[in-house]
């Protein structure tokens, strides 16, 4: 029985396998033919375009040109005008919003801050710095150019008055004084100057940054102080001829280095009270034998210097300090300067 079932089911497999074959039919086209039907197969119908999805990109699009609009506020507005304009008919503009000014205000303090740091490295490198100099002592006080601290020299073995000097625009004006100062140093009849030094910022002592400017401590008073100190506000002829002899000396000093004062009257003429007699504040000085600079107080600007209010046509020499100079006497005897009339006279007043 067994070998029978075993002899239905091969005969069954063969007869299976055999209608396999048949159904397999070989073509008989040829090759050319035969490759026709894959390429009409493989051909794409063209896509009818989606409106919801070129809406969708559109939208797309639209947002991030909103967020980069947002992102750099320097750029246009329009995107966000758009945005936040109201539906009713009055419009009040936003009270802040950036806009390039903001971006060139941002970029000019960059610009300062640079022009700051490299101003700072300059004067580190052409000033020594005051540790090895100076000694700070106490303050004194505080003047138009910065803090004023009593110190001592260490080199030149004295007490000193030192100045530090924090603002920008200051530094700049100063320096000019500093130049002429490191000219003329060391005449008797011209205050003292003990040189320039820089500190750089520091954590402990924060205060202390800036320029140094280390200058003669003396006990004395004004010229001008002096006058106003006086029972009859004037000088004694003696003490008039002294002191302008000393001045004299001292303006000889700065024409034999070609240095103009351009300001001298009481108030820069120091009296010590070991009777000394200093030219002070060269803050208008110039250097050169030759000048047109307006610089100084009018009642003691000599004529050739008034004449180029305006104009700085004319050249003059040191022979302007001469007439302020004389000015100076007469208020020390007079107790007043004389003030320029409309038509060119000195009047007393």
């Amino acid at each position: 029985m067994w070998k029978a079932i075993r002899k239905c089911f091969c005969f069954r497999k063969k007869k299976k396998d055999k209608t396999i074959r048949k159904s397999v039919v070989v073509p008989s086209e040829k090759p050319e033919q035969k490759l026709e039907l894959p390429e009409t197969i493989c051909q794409e119908t063209p896509e009818t375009p989606d409106i919801n999805i070129d809406q969708e990109q559109q939208q797309v699009e639209e947002q991030e040109q909103d967020l980069i609009a947002d992102i750099s506020p320097c750029h246009s507005l329009e995107t966000v005008e758009r945005l936040e304009e109201p539906q009713c008919d009055t419009y009040e503009e936003p009270s802040e919003t950036p806009d390039d000014t903001n971006c060139q205000e941002k970029q000019k303090q960059e610009l300062d801050l640079g022009m700051n740091n490299c101003q700072e490295n300059q004067l580190e490198v052409k000033f020594p710095t005051p540790r090895t100099y100076l000694q700070i002592l106490e303050p004194t006080g505080q003047d138009s150019y910065g803090m004023n601290y009593t110190g001592w020299h260490r080199k030149e073995q004295l007490d000193v008055s030192v100045t530090i000097v924090k603002d920008i625009e200051k530094r700049k004006d100063i320096l000019q004084e500093v130049e002429v100062l490191e000219l003329i140093r060391g005449h008797e009849n011209v205050i003292g100057y003990y040189g320039a030094y820089y500190q750089r910022a520091s954590v402990k002592k924060p205060h202390y940054e800036g320029l140094w400017i280390s200058m003669e401590r003396w006990n004395g008073v004004a010229v001008e102080d002096l006058i106003y100190t006086s029972e009859q506000y004037s000088l004694h002829e003696s003490w008039i001829a002294y002191i302008c002899k000393e001045v004299l000396k001292g303006l000889c000093h700065l024409e034999n280095k070609k240095v103009i004062h351009h300001d001298l009257r009481p108030q820069n003429i120091i009296l010590t009270t070991s009777a000394d007699v200093k030219i002070s504040d060269f803050s208008s000085a110039t250097i050169g034998e030759m000048s047109h600079s307006t610089s100084g107080r009018i009642p003691y600007l000599a004529p050739e210097v008034l004449a180029n209010f305006g104009k700085k046509t004319i050249w003059y020499n040191s022979k302007a300090d001469i007439w302020s100079l004389g000015i100076s006497a007469l208020q020390m005897a007079e107790g007043y300067y004389r003030k320029l009339t409309p038509v060119g006279l000195y009047v007393s007043t």
